[in-house]
């Protein structure tokens, strides 16, 4: 069984006029003022997932400053994963920095079936005092809901590219020892922090409800991080997330040949981790 953990879509108002979208939004100017950048709706997502035999897949939208586009969204993603039962399963995309308004939008949407909340991105303020207070609800939110918060995340240093955050390892390691009862998937690697599961003291305990995603991370990082993840914080916590329509599953599977991860490892980051952080049977 292989799940994509990491998937977006977006409803068609957006696919057929993003510019309309930008007023207000630099996160997602950032990212799709570029028209080579692809937006899909949920269609165009299961299409993808027969293509690779992928069974299932969480789907999100945007988290938006406006709570409208934010409604929007969500309600398109609830409303995908009805009409593709089984297909897309439904995370709730909020933005933190909208306090109140971001809380009762995650309620919503959790009551109406939504499997988790993410992804949660803040690019431009990145993880600062604001934006892991803005968090704190939701995280606490989550863990009473027994759901999972995708969060993005990334390394601190090297080359910039659009959405690469201001934050830091210290910023993502404080917000969830913060939150200890709350599962944590973090994108894109944890933007590296899975290589403080060597310290001998207090990490893995502090890390202990937390999992990292694979999403973008061919973009990022050499093939050779499988292996060093696998052997570092081990084959139960890695999952993997395509970010598609950025990537799709054939360029991971190739790193993954790469790296040499086969057997019950492959099987476990392909779908089985994911499986049981949601609860999925082989009907998702």
């Amino acid at each position: 069984m292989i799940l994509d953990a990491h998937t977006h879509i977006a409803p068609p108002e957006l696919r057929q006029d993003r510019r309309s979208f930008f007023a207000g939004e630099p996160d997602f100017e950032l990212l799709y003022r570029d028209p080579k950048a692809r937006l899909i709706g949920a269609t165009d997502l299961v299409e993808y997932l027969d293509a690779n035999r992928i069974q299932a897949a969480c789907s999100f939208g945007f988290p938006w400053n406006d709570d409208g586009k934010t409604r929007l969204c969500d309600d398109y993603v609830l409303d995908a994963a009805a009409r593709y039962p089984g297909r897309i399963v439904p995370f709730a995309c909020v933005n933190p920095l909208r306090g109140r308004q971001a809380v009762r939008e995650a309620e919503r949407c959790l009551s109406a079936g939504a499997r988790g909340l993410g992804e949660i991105a803040t690019c431009g303020a990145g993880l600062g005092p604001e934006v892991r207070s803005g968090l704190a609800p939701l995280a606490e939110l989550a863990a009473e809901a027994g759901v999972p918060v995708l969060l993005h995340t990334n390394e601190a240093v090297g080359h910039s590219y659009p959405g690469k955050a201001p934050m830091s390892l210290e910023e993502i390691y404080q917000l969830v020892r913060r939150h200890p009862r709350t599962r944590w998937i973090l994108a894109h690697w944890g933007g590296g922090l899975f290589v403080y599961h060597l310290l001998r003291r207090e990490a893995d305990d502090v890390l202990a409800n937390v999992w990292y995603d694979t999403a973008a991370g061919p973009f990022l990082y050499k093939p050779d991080v499988f292996r060093r993840f696998l052997n570092i914080a081990g084959a139960d916590r890695l999952v993997f997330g395509s970010d598609y329509p950025l990537l799709g599953l054939p360029r991971y599977l190739r790193e993954m040949d790469a790296a040499g991860v086969r057997g019950p490892e492959r099987e476990a980051v392909l779908g089985g981790n994911l499986a049981r952080l949601l609860g999925l049977g082989e009907g998702a």
